[in-house]
């Protein structure tokens, strides 16, 4: 669930008073209710930390790293479909992961994989979703007619599963092929 700054600030004064509460209350209490406040207590102290953490954000380089890590992934995937090693080192590898901050597709495919995959892939590894903007970039970078773009995504709440998107043609010539 996503909060704006004033309900997060909000929430975080609602817990702090809780916490207030629970300690102005420890006279006269029996040890089963000193210790469910205290565990209440440290309950809405985690909470608070928690949403602290949520309004930090996130480094440059911590970005940079998730998105090469999902670019490597796919790298990793095509490699695996054509039998071929995946070796980002090596600049004549057949698939290779674009270096961050360059223009163009992310996953740049060569020689006999770039007849046979006919995709032109753009990688994004991030909490909020901007599929317009992300489907935008790939057709911006799908120059060639003969290939369809594709956005691989990697959202953390909805797993550690990749997505695709694709337009509904490609879908199409891909059942047609298949059928």
């Amino acid at each position: 669930m996503i909060f704006t700054k004033e309900e997060s600030k909000f929430i975080q004064e609602c817990l702090q008073n809780e916490i207030m509460s629970l300690k102005s209350g420890l006279c006269c209490q029996d040890m089963d209710t000193t210790n469910r406040n205290a565990k209440r207590e440290k309950e809405c102290e985690r909470l608070i930390k928690k949403f602290q953490r949520a309004e930090k954000a996130i480094k440059v380089s911590s970005r940079k790293g998730k998105g090469r890590g999902l670019q490597y992934f796919v790298c990793e995937r095509i490699a695996k479909i054509f039998g071929i090693e995946f070796v980002q080192s090596d600049d004549n590898c057949l698939v290779h992961s674009r270096e961050m901050g360059q223009h163009g597709t992310d996953i740049i495919v060569r020689g006999e994989i770039y007849n046979k995959f006919p995709f032109d892939i753009e990688c994004k590894s991030c909490e909020s979703l901007s599929i317009p903007d992300w489907i935008r970039q790939a057709k911006e970078n799908n120059k060639k007619e003969d290939r369809d773009w594709l956005v691989v995504f990697k959202k953390h709440t909805l797993g550690s599963e990749p997505f695709v998107i694709m337009g509904w043609e490609c879908f199409e010539k891909i059942m047609m092929k298949i059928l």
